[in-house]
C-alpha cells in the first residue's frame, strides 16, 4: 500500500532515454533502499512514445527491453510495480482524435500481450495518467476500451483506472464503476494547489507567484496570510479567496475524502489508491509541507487506501538538493514509515 512514484526514468527524462539513462538513472542500489526505507511499491511512469511506435502496433524494442528489465530488479527488491502509461506535454491531445484513440487501445494491446507473461499479483497496469484534456463521458468510453483491449490481450491482474481530466476525486466520483473486479481506481490530490504548488514553473501561473504560504490556515487568517504570500496583487487575491473559503484547513481535506468514502462504499467498496500526491519543495515551510503530507497519508491509512508519493526526487522534499540519494527521515517519519 505504501508506494513512491519513479518519475524521471521511463517518462519526463531531462537526459534523454539513451542506454545509460534508461538502464542507471535508477538502479538496484535505489531499489533497496527503497525497499529497505518501508516502501512497499513503486510507480513507474512510462511514455508512450518512447515505448511504442506511433500506430501503437509495435514495441520500440530497446526501450521495452530497458522496461522489462526494470521491472524484474523492482521484483527482485520485493517490491511491487505499477506501469503508469505516462505521456507528457501535449501527447495526451492526439486522444481527441479518432485516430489517436484507436492507437492508443491498439498500444494497450500490444503492451498488455508484451508484459502478460511477466504478470503476477504484484504487478498493475495503469490506463492514463491525468487523462486532461480528456474528460467526462469521452474518457469513460476510451478507458473501457483500453480496459477491454487489456483483457483480451490476456492481462489478468489489477489495472487502474481514473475519472479523467487531472484525476481529481470530483471526476471519478461522476461514474459508475466498471464490472470488473480487478479494476483499482486511482485519484491524485494536490489541493490546494496554491499550497502545494507555490513557485512551481510548470502549474497554474498564479501558483508559481507564491511563496512561503503555509497550511493548515484558518479563514480568519486569509488576509495576513495572503499578504506574506505574495506582492502579487492578482495572486494574493487568489490565495485570500482560497483560504477565506476554508479550503486550507484539515477539515477541508477530510471532506474530500470522505466524499471518496462515500463513493467507494456506494459502489460496492472497489479498491482505491491515491497515486500521486506531494508538494513542492522549493518554497513551502518545511513544517507545513510534512503536516501535509502526514494529513494525506493518514486519511488514506485510516480509510485502507494505497498511496504512492510524488516523487523519488529532491523537488518534492524525498531526496536532498545535494544529489545524494539518502531518503529524508522526516519524509519518512511523515509518510509513517520509520527512517532511511
Amino acid at each position: 500500500m505504501r508506494g513512491i512514484n519513479l518519475s524521471h526514468w521511463f517518462a519526463q527524462s531531462n537526459q534523454g532515454y539513451g542506454p545509460a539513462h534508461l538502464t542507471g538513472f535508477v538502479g538496484r542500489p535505489d531499489l533497496a533502499r527503497i525497499a529497505q526505507a518501508g516502501f512497499r511499491h513503486v510507480r513507474v511512469p512510462v511514455d508512450p512514445a518512447i515505448v511504442l511506435a506511433k500506430s501503437g502496433t509495435e514495441l520500440v524494442e530497446p526501450v521495452f527491453a530497458a522496461l522489462r528489465a526494470a521491472l524484474s530488479t523492482i521484483a527482485s527488491q520485493g517490491l511491487a510495480a505499477i506501469v503508469d502509461l505516462h505521456p507528457v506535454g501535449h501527447d495526451k491531445d492526439a486522444l481527441l482524435t479518432p485516430d489517436g484513440a484507436q492507437a492508443f487501445v491498439t498500444g494497450w494491446s500490444t503492451l498488455a500481450a508484451a508484459l502478460a507473461p511477466m504478470q503476477s499479483d504484484h504487478f498493475s497496469l495503469e490506463i492514463l495518467n491525468e487523462p486532461e484534456p480528456l474528460k467526462g463521458q469521452v474518457w469513460w468510453a476510451l478507458q473501457s476500451q483500453a480496459l477491454s483491449a487489456i483483457r483480451a490481450a490476456g492481462w489478468r491482474g489489477s489495472v487502474i483506472a481514473n475519472g479523467g481530466g487531472w484525476s481529481g476525486i470530483e471526476d471519478l466520483v461522476a461514474f459508475a464503476a466498471y464490472d470488473d473486479p480487478k479494476v483499482v481506481y486511482t485519484v491524485h490530490c494536490y489541493a490546494p494547489l496554491l499550497f502545494t504548488h507555490q513557485a512551481t514553473t510548470w502549474s497554474w501561473d498564479v501558483a508559481r507567484r507564491v511563496r512561503g504560504l503555509g497550511w493548515p490556515i484558518e479563514p480568519q487568517d486569509a488576509e495576513s496570510a495572503a499578504a506574506g504570500a505574495t506582492l502579487d496583487g492578482e495572486a494574493r487575491g487568489f490565495v485570500k479567496g482560497e483560504i477565506a473559503a476554508g479550503n486550507f484547513t484539515r477539515s477541508a481535506m477530510a471532506t474530500q475524502f470522505d466524499r471518496l468514502a462515500r463513493w467507494q462504499t456506494a459502489q460496492g467498496g472497489p479498491p482505491l489508491y491515491v497515486g500521486e500526491f506531494g508538494v513542492y519543495d522549493r518554497e513551502a515551510p518545511h513544517d507545513a509541507r510534512l503536516a501535509w503530507v502526514r494529513g494525506v497519508r493518514e486519511a488514506c491509512d485510516t480509510r485502507g487506501w494505497g498511496w504512492a508519493l510524488w516523487d523519488y526526487s529532491p523537488s518534492f522534499g524525498l531526496l536532498p538538493s545535494s544529489g545524494d540519494r539518502i531518503l529524508a527521515s522526516d519524509m519518512l517519519q511523515a509518510l509513517g514509515i520509520g527512517r532511511s
